[in-house]
């Protein structure tokens, strides 16, 4: 009880003394303002959403954004943004028909999308895991691991915006990969509908659709409903899943400065015939073991029901000095159960023996709740205008975990052709594997100032408090820490009207529940994070670009060692803390070259990702990633578009014992063909990995010995009618 009222006490604390540092420069700045321009301020206000530098990507039709608030809640340029930043907008989504976040993160630059199972995915950026995910700039988690179950769908979000580099400003927990920021779409003052049909390969069968209208007579009240339903079978032998989206969304203003929006997401992922591990890659005897794409080692009776629910509420006040508050409340929760059974063991090349099965029922239940308010805007000091931004995040995230094994743990397979065909066992009574939650408190505060015209000079920092309890697999979770300070400082120098040179340093600070060899938790994750590069706007600043050099400095970055057995004597992962350092450069592009051509362009080099004993760390991740799109209005054939995407990653490998396993360098190519019929219709043809090249779709776990391959040729045709 006593820690309860420190706790609270604490909270109560540190939000205070946060909005007292922003009382005296919102009085000040408010002070300085001319009696006229007060009164009209609350107007314009209100307005700001439907200016040009905040219009939703979805109107603008463009492959880039203007103004960006990923970094630093302060809405700057991507040229003045001081780290790496790309953005996935809304025109590019529909152009490629890109359904799901896997789908959508493989067109970022320097982001690689580690599908090692069916339903489980995990991204990396700059070497590392990205376990920083936000919606609408609030944390999100995916998960502790930043493991992604079930296939996240993109209907509902207006863009995708990805800050590589470390955020421990608003996250409060660094990272040292990237950020994943989901703009969510939101209500406009206009009547707006559009409707998606779509069919494809393997029964692949989708229905969109997005309504957004005044509630009332001025629009002071308007909604947003979207909608999406996809059912499809798959490549892989037995696989099959079922997705169902809808998000509703209600804004009000309540008074001509003050608005209030209220929403919710659900989201179902039904999939059958899931893997569970993947496919064994060597034989016994230490060789390679080759397969069709099409197989797996998932029975028709794996199964993995996956419910997503997010419900958030958003209150803003403009007061008349150009300064807003906001405060946010995000709850949300995620479910997962289904039945499994992960094949073990390699054959004997002449018999086929060596595999086993080891069925299970694993279930997980996660809860997240967020809390965020913040104020921003100008003050001037020195006769020059400035920008401030100060806030607190209260954040609880809890995680449990279920299992019941299977009778016919270790009963062996005559062959590999047994496993989709393997009876489906009794289960045994049900046990809580885990129960553990965290609880953070992060107070942030970023300025930028203007010194000079050509100078800008942002600085910050966040105070972090976290705590970790609970059990996991038999073992205490256990982790602490209080005031933990992570700073930020980057600047920008504008050479010219075009480009920019900019630099940056960031703290990296994550507590970890990954278990060591001892079934101790891990301790934090440490470490530094240096860029420089730069910026330049084109085309009357219609195309963005941006070169960067980065380098990454950490303790304890954890690394899967082996597995230890858990209370009930089966074998989990386990893990040791190393020092690691990343170094590299990569080249982003994006927006629009001429009237008829956009593009997303990046290119990511890896020059080393090493241990402290100068080993290679994370050698699945490609050293090399380039990612190419093109589209373009085709002027001889009136409202006809045609596109293409290329995507090429160097070759990868890992070690399973002593064996070296490689995958060569490879390369995808998806094109598109989009035709306006009139202003209501419109069909579009998209084809997927038009060369059929065939891949594993993660080398993520390959070094445990197991892996399967991506997607082949496919094709899905799109009618849309709108409004």
């Amino acid at each position: 009880m006593q820690s309860l009222q420190l706790n609270y006490l604490f909270r109560q604390r540190t939000l205070f003394v946060a909005l007292m540092m922003a009382l005296p420069l919102i009085s000040s700045a408010e002070e300085a303002m001319p009696a006229a321009e007060t009164e009209t301020l609350p107007e314009v206000a209100v307005k700001a959403g439907a200016s040009d530098e905040a219009k939703p990507s979805e109107k603008t039709k463009s492959y880039t954004v203007k103004s960006t608030a990923t970094a630093t809640r302060l809405n700057t340029t991507l040229r003045e943004t001081p780290q790496s930043i790309s953005v996935i907008t809304r025109q590019q989504l529909d152009d490629f028909r890109i359904l799901s976040v896997n789908d959508a993160l493989s067109y970022a630059t320097g982001i690689k999308v580690e599908q090692f199972e069916t339903d489980r995915t995990e991204y990396t950026a700059r070497g590392f895991n990205i376990t920083s995910f936000q919606i609408d700039g609030l944390n999100s988690p995916i998960s502790f691991s930043g493991t992604n179950y079930g296939d996240l769908d993109v209907a509902v979000y207006d863009r995708i915006e990805v800050l590589r580099g470390a955020n421990g400003l608003l996250a409060g927990t660094g990272n040292p990969s990237a950020t994943i920021n989901f703009i969510r779409k939101r209500p406009i003052r206009e009547f707006q509908a559009k409707f998606d049909l779509s069919a494809g390969s393997w029964d692949n069968r989708r229905l969109d659709a997005d309504v957004s209208s005044p509630l009332n007579a001025d629009g002071s009240v308007r909604g947003r409903l979207v909608a999406a339903h996809q059912n499809r079978n798959s490549y892989l032998d037995r696989y099959s899943t079922e997705r169902n989206v809808i998000y509703g969304v209600i804004e009000a203003d309540l008074t001509d400065s003050t608005n209030l929006a209220l929403g919710h997401t659900y989201q179902q992922n039904d999939s059958r015939g899931n893997n569970f591990g993947s496919l064994a890659l060597l034989y016994a005897d230490g060789s390679k073991r080759d397969y069709k794409v099409s197989d797996s080692t998932a029975p028709e009776w794996s199964s993995r029901n996956v419910d997503t629910n997010i419900t958030f509420a958003e209150l803003t006040h403009y007061l008349n000095n150009d300064w807003k508050v906001k405060g946010q409340l995000t709850h949300k929760e995620t479910t997962s159960k289904g039945p499994h059974n992960y094949v073990y063991g390699n054959e004997d090349r002449a018999t086929g023996l060596g595999l086993f099965s080891y069925p299970v029922v694993y279930d997980f239940e996660t809860e997240d709740n967020v809390a965020d308010i913040y104020a921003n805007g100008p003050f001037e000091l020195a006769g020059r205008k400035h920008e401030l931004v100060v806030g607190a995040t209260l954040s609880k995230t809890s995680m449990k975990e279920f299992s019941r094994l299977g009778s016919t743990i270790g009963a062996a397979l005559g062959s590999f052709d047994a496993a989709g065909s393997f009876p489906q066992p009794t289960f045994a009574a049900e046990t809580k594997d885990s129960d553990y939650e965290s609880t953070t408190t992060n107070i942030y505060t970023a300025v930028k100032l203007n010194p000079t015209d050509a100078l800008k000079v942002t600085m910050g920092g966040s105070l972090l408090r976290y705590e970790l309890e609970g059990e996991a697999y038999g073992t205490l979770q256990e982790a602490k820490e209080n005031n933990k300070l992570t700073p930020y400082v980057g600047a920008i120098f504008d050479l010219n009207d075009t480009h920019s040179v900019y630099a940056s340093y960031t703290g990296i600070y994550r507590p970890q529940v990954e278990l060591g060899a001892d079934r101790k938790t891990l301790a934090p994750l440490k470490g530094k994070n240096y860029e420089a590069g730069v910026k330049s706007e084109w085309f009357n600043k219609k195309l963005n670009s941006s070169f960067a050099l980065f380098r990454t400095e950490q303790e304890n970055q954890a690394q899967a060692i082996g597995t230890v057995p858990d209370r009930l004597g089966r074998l989990v992962t386990s893990y040791e803390g190393i020092q690691a350092t990343s170094k590299g450069y990569e080249f982003d592009v994006s927006g629009e070259v001429t009237d008829n051509l956009n593009i997303n362009a990046g290119y990511t080099r890896l020059m080393s990702v090493k241990g402290d004993q100068d080993q290679n760390v994370n050698p699945f991740v490609p050293r090399h990633l380039v990612h190419l799109t093109t589209v373009y209005n085709v002027p001889l054939i009136h409202n006809l578009k045609v596109g293409a995407s290329l995507n090429w990653q160097s070759e990868t490998h890992v070690d399973i014992g002593t064996v070296r396993y490689e995958q060569d360098s490879y390369a995808t190519l998806n094109l598109m063909a989009n035709y306006k019929i009139d202003n209501h219709w419109s069909t579009a043809v998209n084809l997927y990995n038009v060369t059929d090249e065939k891949y594993l779709s993660s080398m993520r776990y390959a070094s445990f010995g197991q892996a399967f391959y991506a997607a082949p040729f496919s094709g899905l045709a799109t009618l849309t009618w709108k409004y």
